[in-house]
């Protein structure tokens, strides 16, 4: 099931499968390791759930709800 990356919770793992957003904002989350194919997880979000963080290629980027929504993601099975 492919899914937004704001969907997912802490400790989720995931494989990001496309990015939705085309531009700038697309090509900035490329350089940061937010590609096709990437294996992230989820480790950190904020009450609100207005932010969170993510680790990608061993470091950890924090994102808006408003950017993650645009990186669709499908669930990495154990």
């Amino acid at each position: 099931m492919v899914l937004p990356l704001s969907n997912i919770k802490p400790g989720d793992t995931v494989r990001i499968v496309c990015l939705a957003n085309e531009g700038l904002m697309a090509g900035r989350l490329h350089d940061l390791g937010f590609e096709p194919g990437a294996v992230i997880s989820c480790v950190l979000q904020k009450r609100r759930k207005n932010i969170a963080a993510y680790l990608v290629r061993n470091a950890v980027i924090a994102l808006r709800e408003e950017d993650s929504r645009y990186i669709m993601v499908k669930e990495v099975r154990a």
